[in-house]
């Protein structure tokens, strides 16, 4: 996998993430005004090998059914 960093139209700065085989796996979303910032947050990614994956148990997307419990579970 690897990372990209860019400036968009806007002159922020935005990071990708692609596969070996060069298909995007996921983006920084929004736009930074510093690059230090979005190498930081790059950074994060990198290291959140902890965090946990929540799987929605229900098809259904109820305001409601999300404030109940177990609505999700943790993987």
């Amino acid at each position: 996998m690897q990372f990209h960093i860019f400036q968009d139209s806007r002159l922020e700065w935005r990071w990708q993430l692609s596969s070996d085989e060069g298909k995007k796996i996921a983006d920084s979303g929004h736009g930074y005004r510093d690059k230090d910032a979005c190498l930081e947050t790059i950074s994060q990614v990198k290291g959140s090998d902890q965090a946990i994956v929540l799987e929605n148990v229900s098809s259904l997307m109820n305001t409601e059914l999300l404030q109940m419990p177990g609505f999700f579970r943790q993987h």
